[in-house]
């Protein structure tokens, strides 16, 4: 084979792997971990916060998204019924001397809540004798975990639907327990 010939072979190869769509960040990619971060001040101190927060089970009672929760049988799992349907969750960890409570999304619907996974946790820090800031963190992912996530499910729809979720559901707390008499 000539000089030339290989020459022109090489050359056209490179070409024809020059066109060819690398899969890169520039081109797509998959789910990034999206957050929130909220907080409310409820005037009620914290040991009346953490009674209602501690039960895993109460959420419903509290949270205006949720129409029911059912609890597991080991208190550390529940089921919550959205507008949307159902999803499982997860107790994590439940502690007053850490003033946190924690738990996972197990079972998603992406037709409840636009998101694939979700750790979340409540932190509690009391503000004086009389008032307790509750700060929901959560992280979480996209309910399409593909690199073209279908409408509906992609990072700004659950960036999207876990905020008001967050939101609605600390907003609810404050109500709640502003509500509850004091002993």
């Amino acid at each position: 084979m000539s000089f030339n010939r290989r020459f022109a072979l090489k050359a056209g190869l490179a070409v024809l792997i020059a066109s060819v769509p690398i899969a890169s960040p520039v081109f797509a990619h998959g789910p990034t971990p999206q957050k929130t971060d909220e907080s409310v001040v409820i005037d009620a101190p914290l040991d009346r916060v953490w009674t209602v927060l501690s039960d895993f089970g109460s959420i419903a009672e509290w949270h205006p998204k949720v129409r029911a929760a059912e609890t597991g049988k080991d208190g550390k799992s529940r089921t919550l019924t959205l507008d949307g349907g159902t999803i499982t969750e997860t107790l994590d960890v439940a502690s007053k001397e850490r003033g946190v409570v924690a738990w996972r999304l197990g079972e998603p619907n992406p037709e409840a809540l636009a998101v694939s996974s979700y750790n979340d946790k409540l932190m509690l820090e009391a503000n004086g004798d009389a008032r307790t800031t509750v700060r929901w963190i959560g992280r979480f992912y996209r309910a399409d975990t593909s690199n073209f996530p279908k409408d509906g499910q992609t990072d700004e729809a659950a960036v999207e639907a876990m905020t008001a979720y967050v939101r609605a559901g600390l907003d609810g707390l404050k109500t709640y327990v502003e509500g509850v008499p004091s002993n």
